[in-house]
């Protein structure tokens, strides 16, 4: 069995982040090593002050100790929300970094041209350091505009995402791909892909709202799917397909849309 190492924050009282990308990750029979770097009572767009558990000598022990047990074995990994530039220095540092096979980065950080509480550009210089270890990296919109410079636009053309996108493959390993999230036209929500050698879009009709952890969601499926060595051609349209049955779910449930998106369709027993 192989492991996924999923190493992001752990919001306890809400479905997203590790919560969601545990469950995803293990229905793809991989097994799902959960690193918190921090513990959020709640997930920090909610009201009220954010309070975190963290702990910088408890997170070094960890990588080291999940260094030692599984440096022989067959790893890939998933980085997703780190939330302190220390965090990102003691993974960039850590000797379990190098153990990644395959290591999928989603550079949580902004959306719609803001950077989230807490967060500002020089958390995103900072994140620069994990790029070259990336072999995959999931950046929204938002975020492809941050980590390339670029002034962020509402009205971004295709052919302004993808030059964003191959100035963002200079930062990477040579043969990285890019895959950019939510890119809106006036009824659709899109993707865009490029591995360096073939490049594509994809999209879907979008529902109105802001759904808190499909970013989360949708980079531990696409984990799974690729530690499975599928295209991308091919598994992008099927996970945006689930998300969306996903975010549906999450409208009919009539739930605080802050509390997280119902996951089920995600679930690959649910084929």
């Amino acid at each position: 069995m192989k492991n996924a190492f999923i190493i992001e924050d752990l919001s306890s009282l809400n479905s997203i982040s590790m919560n969601v990308a545990g469950p995803i990750i293990a229905s793809y029979g991989l097994r799902a090593l959960q690193i918190p770097v921090q513990d959020f009572i709640t997930q920090t767009e909610m009201d009220g002050a954010i309070q975190t558990n963290y702990s910088a000598e408890w997170l070094k022990a960890m990588f080291e100790t999940a260094h030692h047990q599984f440096k022989n074995t067959e790893n890939i990994g998933l980085i997703g929300y780190l939330g302190k530039m220390e965090i990102i220095d003691l993974i960039a540092k850590s000797a379990l970094i190098n153990d990644f096979r395959f290591l999928l980065v989603d550079p949580v950080m902004a959306d719609n041209g803001h950077y989230y509480p807490l967060l500002d550009a020089t958390y995103c210089r900072q994140l620069k350091q994990l790029l070259p270890f990336a072999d995959v990296i999931t950046p929204n919109v938002t975020e492809l505009a941050f980590l390339t410079g670029n002034q962020y636009s509402t009205a971004f053309t295709e052919d302004q995402i993808a030059a964003m996108a191959s100035q963002l493959r200079t930062l990477l390993k040579k043969d990285a791909t890019v895959v950019v999230t939510g890119i809106e036209t006036q009824d659709q929500v899109g993707c865009y892909w490029d591995d360096g050698v073939s490049c594509g879009i994809n999209y879907l009709r979008k529902v109105d709202g802001h759904f808190y952890g499909t970013g989360d969601a949708f980079a531990a499926a696409l984990l799974g799917e690729l530690s499975e060595h599928a295209q991308l051609s091919d598994c992008l349209p099927q996970i945006m397909e689930r998300l969306q049955a996903s975010i549906r779910n999450t409208l009919l449930s009539e739930n605080d849309l802050k509390l997280g998106i119902d996951i089920m369709p995600l679930l690959r027993r649910n084929d």
